[in-house]
């Protein structure tokens, strides 16, 4: 088994690994939300935090309380 995706986007490839328990799709998901906000963040693990959290806001109904 894979433990990460690649993407292709503008002629670059990212790759997204995947986290415990993830499944493609939702690693797929997260890798886009990762590449459409790359520039819009100066730490590379805010970004993969931010990631996972908008996947279970958006796709598992789970809320976080800031």
């Amino acid at each position: 088994m894979n433990n990460n995706i690649a993407i292709i986007n503008d002629d670059f490839i990212y790759t997204i690994e995947k986290e415990p328990f993830e499944t493609d799709e939702n690693t797929y998901n997260r890798g886009w939300f990762i590449i459409k906000n790359y520039l819009n963040f100066s730490n590379l693990k805010e970004l993969i935090s931010k990631s996972i959290k908008n996947l279970n806001e958006n796709k598992n109904n789970m809320e976080y309380m800031v």
